[in-house]
């Protein structure tokens, strides 16, 4: 198969070249005026990783960090991952944007090894796929701060692969690094578990003991307990309760079980938002019936259950049927019961391994379509996949989300409700007010947006989103939003049953925070406990919205702010 070089670089390459120029181009020239994913990204871990900028408490052991009340830095993500190393050296926005063309290049490069370690002498004869397929990968719209956990899957797969090869004590060294890559409650557990799953399959069809897997488990449980150490601390030496354990995780009924099965099969979910239904989806189902129905009319049954797609397409089917089941209460209990570590883990988090299956999958259709001659309908087929993730709006998809919204603004001549990067921090507005209250580090808590806000500028808060805490803390917040939760069903089953969320909530209007720049609300009255509030600590409320029973409540206003770069009008009241 001819490879076309222009400028002495095969045409595939400069496809990779042009695109992420392109891309880029519009994040240099946007700044930080680019459309990034908020929901759980900037008010969540984004912020994190500001905050153990602002308290220099990457590497720190011990010390309190000023959210939630004061917690343990052990709470927040590894130092000794690949992706807080950026945060350390970095700005937070340059940060962000290395980290975003990093795991398209993890994902290029992992998936080229793997190819290369598959294909052996054939690799000069697909490249073009394996460079396509894996750049593809590396586009998908992936929750943006585990994006390395998902782009690395080729390379864990080539270490395991060289492992079984003898390929040298080398890629033992690569497997115990490799968690660097990862993060264990995403990914951790269900790589571990597959692959010992893998290592039983194997000892049992070859009738001999397949060490060399087993050892691959120890390695790489003992590389996750390093890198995620202060995990561990917490799970194991601290003694105490915390929201996971408190978390409801539903009790669907059949119906929803199976529905919830369907709708992960068609469409993935929102933090592994592949867009595979728009083209991987039919096109694999399409092949699935063709390849099966010849084997049977060949009279091929054991093929069937052999071939590679069928493997990794019945794989897909069962990460859907454990994150369907996942949500029955009995299922869950007998999982937990048989394997106790995974209580309070969300094991059907195995789906995260199907953008990797489903493009796993396209790409290996293509490479049989190729061995039958059909290079051009291929060629043209796999570019049209790769360019799906351009041409559809998700949450995490934050090239797209920066061009249209500035497109449609230019286009329409107005504004979108959209926050951007800069506007969702308005660190000028926070910086005025912080100057003008005099702020020496006292708590506060947010109303009408995230608390992660006031964090990102450096403002102490009581409230704030982490799904890992104590359940003490979540106990006495509680006090604080009591008001609001005996007024609002909704809002108190959403706390009691999940709570990684301490918020203070409207007693009338959900979702009080949405990050959007003109505020709709229907009551202006804050349901609080003041007393309680005062009691933990809080000194200020910092909100969006002007409250309308402050002298109720024996809460005074200092002032108003707005600022001409921020969409906020902030109104500060002192506790």
């Amino acid at each position: 198969m001819s490879t076309k070089k222009i400028f002495g670089l095969a045409w595939y390459w400069w496809i990779v070249f042009l695109i992420l120029l392109m891309e880029l181009g519009v994040f240099l020239f946007f700044g930080e005026d680019s459309y990034i994913a908020i929901h759980d990204n900037l008010d969540i871990h984004i912020t994190d990783y500001e905050i153990l900028r602002l308290n220099r408490a990457f590497f720190s052991q011990g010390q309190e960090l000023p959210l939630l009340g004061g917690i343990d830095r052990n709470f927040l993500l590894s130092e000794w991952s690949l992706y807080s190393f950026l945060y350390m050296i970095l700005p937070n926005f340059a940060a962000y944007i290395t980290g975003y063309f990093m795991k398209i290049l993890i994902a290029l490069g992992s998936g080229i090894l793997l190819g290369k370690d598959i294909l052996k002498e054939k690799y000069s004869h697909y490249a073009w796929l394996v460079v396509l397929g894996s750049f593809t990968y590396g586009l998908l719209p992936l929750y943006p701060a585990f994006s390395f956990s998902f782009a690395s899957i080729p390379l864990f797969l080539f270490i395991i692969r060289r492992i079984m090869a003898k390929g040298g004590n080398r890629y033992y060294l690569f497997l115990f690094l490799y968690p660097l890559l990862s993060y264990f409650t995403f990914f951790g557990p269900f790589l571990i578990g597959y692959l010992f799953l893998y290592a039983v399959y194997c000892s049992v069809k070859e009738k001999k003991v397949k060490g060399c897997l087993f050892l691959s488990v120890l390695i790489l449980s003992c590389g996750y307990i390093v890198v995620e150490y202060r995990l561990f601390l917490l799970m194991f030496t601290s003694g105490e309760h915390t929201i996971r354990e408190t978390m409801f995780m539903g009790d669907d009924n059949a119906a929803t079980v199976l529905n919830n099965i369907f709708t992960v099969f068609k469409d993935g979910i929102f933090h592994a938002e592949d867009v595979h239904r728009y083209l991987v989806l039919p096109v694999c189902l399409i092949y699935l019936v063709y390849l099966n129905v010849n084997y049977i009319r060949k009279g091929k049954w054991k093929e069937i259950l052999s071939d590679t797609f069928n493997r990794i397409f019945l794989f897909i089917v069962f990460n859907c049927i454990i994150y369907g089941f996942y949500t029955w209460e009995d299922f869950r209990t007998l999982i937990e019961t048989i394997l106790p570590p995974l209580k309070g883990w969300q094991f059907n988090r195995t789906v995260f391994l199907n953008p990797f299956l489903w493009y796993a999958a396209i790409f290996l259709i293509a490479g049989r379509f190729c061995e039958r001659r059909y290079i051009f309908i291929t060629r043209t087929a796999v570019v049209f996949v790769m360019m799906v993730p351009f041409g559809k709006q998700t949450l995490y998809n934050d090239f797209f989300n920066t061009v249209y919204t500035h497109a449609y603004m230019m286009i329409k001549q107005e504004d979108t409700e959209s926050l951007s990067y800069r506007e969702f921090f308005s660190q000028e507005l926070f910086e005025e007010i912080k100057e003008d209250i005099n702020y020496n580090g006292e708590y506060a808590v947010a109303y009408g947006m995230h608390p992660a806000i006031l964090s990102y500028n450096n403002i102490s808060t009581l409230d704030g989103c982490l799904s890992y805490y104590y359940q003490d803390y979540k106990e006495d917040f509680r006090e604080v939003i009591a008001p609001a939760l005996e007024k609002s069903q909704s809002e108190r089953l959403y706390f009691d049953e999940w709570g990684a969320r301490a918020y203070i909530f409207s007693a009338s209007d959900e979702a009080i925070w949405e990050p959007v720049k003109t505020m709709q609300v229907t009551d202006y009255s804050l349901s609080i406990d003041a007393e309680a509030l005062r009691e933990l600590g809080g000194k200020y409320i910092f909100s969006r919205i002007k409250i309308d029973n402050d002298k109720e409540l024996e809460i005074s206003l200092i002032g108003s702010y707005e600022e001409e770069t921020s969409p906020y009008i902030i109104y500060v009241y002192q506790v």
